[in-house]
């Protein structure tokens, strides 16, 4: 009888066990998911107050640098298991290239941050409701609301996936100086490719305050609209054909790739998989930042674990956009580009000082080049 109360006892003290482990687990999660929901909050505070929560911008000096950020149902990251999706953005590099964007920038622009819902605060004639519309109607509706936020308060539209480098204040004077509509080129991804490699891009435009070419992009863009409820405008591109043939026209200044990134130093193209990859990029040293097509990234499942990254990875990665994207958010970040690593020549010039004492030193620059070549000091 005692053996068996004995035994009894033992599976009474492992349940307890088991339980007691369950319980302290549990509160753990709960402890570290609290922990790690502060940890991001912490990090997406410099960039939420840049979210428009206001239409009336009469009062603003500076030009406005708008960044539209799209919440579309995805599942990278879930609410809960049952979920298994949820409408936020998920893809965290784009909190820090937005941070890199706000860090250049926010000295010499008003920055904001535009979602579907700013474009009835923003403009009074709206009537698009933005949660009925999905396919290629929103996005013919984001590029019509874009077009006429860019008419009636001018400014620099700036995609949210650009690694800014520098100050884009030039880009914008650019526009201003000159009166017209500026527009960057990015690697052509519409039935045109075939024809030109490179072609202008919405997403990356920018112009005066009432310019009259972007009044006239409106109206294009609103006729498109009315007879085309499919995505083949989309499939065609075109809105960047119609800019495209006023850029040859002259009546648009067309932004090089080289400075967005779209383009090395060589003229040729920077695909998504240099960008992904670990190797040198012959960048132009005077580029303004290196612009990542965000659509290719969740359109490619060979790259979605890049969309998928915390922010600490993407930080820590030896891929050759996380490194400018590390480069780009650090503290007191200066323009400049990635150089690889050269090795060290065999030999170095040394000099003997002209008085004949038994001292050396390194030749100064400009003596010839008939010096003693010995092998370099390595210790």
């Amino acid at each position: 009888m005692a053996p068996k109360l004995k035994n009894q006892t033992n599976y009474t003290n492992v349940i307890l066990l088991l339980g007691l482990i369950l319980v302290s687990a549990y509160l753990y999660n709960r402890y570290q998911s609290k922990q790690d929901r502060l940890s991001m909050t912490d990090n997406y505070d410099p960039i939420i107050k840049y979210l428009l929560n206001e239409s009336d911008l009469g009062d603003v000096k500076k030009p406005i640098l708008w960044i539209p950020v799209h919440y579309d149902y995805n599942s990278r990251n879930w609410i809960s298991f049952g979920s298994r999706s949820s409408y936020d953005l998920n893809q965290p590099y784009l909190y820090l290239t937005v941070r890199s964007i706000i860090a250049q920038c926010s000295k010499s622009f008003h920055i904001c941050l535009i979602d579907d819902n700013a474009l009835s605060k923003l403009i009074p004639d709206w009537r698009i409701n933005m949660s009925k519309v999905s396919g290629s109607t929103i996005e013919y509706a984001r590029q019509l609301g874009i077009a006429k936020i860019l008419y009636k308060y001018g400014g620099l539209v700036v995609p949210p996936s650009f690694v800014c480098m520098q100050d884009l204040i030039d880009l914008y004077q650019m526009a201003e100086n000159n009166n017209k509509m500026i527009i960057c080129e990015t690697i052509n991804r519409n039935i045109t490719s075939t024809t030109s490699e490179f072609f202008p891009n919405m997403n990356f435009m920018g112009a005066p305050k009432e310019c009259e070419v972007v009044g006239e992009l409106v109206d294009f863009i609103q006729r498109t609209m009315k007879k085309d409820y499919t995505a083949q405008s989309e499939f065609l591109g075109e809105f960047d054909r119609w800019c495209e043939y006023r850029v040859r026209k002259n009546k648009i200044i067309k932004v090089s790739g080289k400075l967005i990134g779209t383009k090395d130093i060589n003229d040729k193209m920077v695909l998504l998989d240099d960008l992904m990859s670990n190797e040198y990029i012959d960048f132009y040293s005077g580029a303004y930042g290196i612009y990542i097509p965000a659509d290719e990234v969740l359109s490619r499942t060979h790259y979605e674990w890049f969309a998928r990254m915390s922010q600490e990875q993407v930080l820590e990665s030896r891929v050759i956009i996380c490194k400018y994207i590390l480069l780009a958010t650090a503290p007191d970040a200066k323009m400049g580009v990635i150089e690889p690593l050269k090795n060290r020549p065999e030999w170095v010039g040394f000099w003997k000082v002209p008085s004949g004492a038994p001292n050396y030193g390194l030749k100064p620059e400009f003596l010839p080049d008939n010096t003693q070549k010995i092998p370099y000091p390595y210790n």
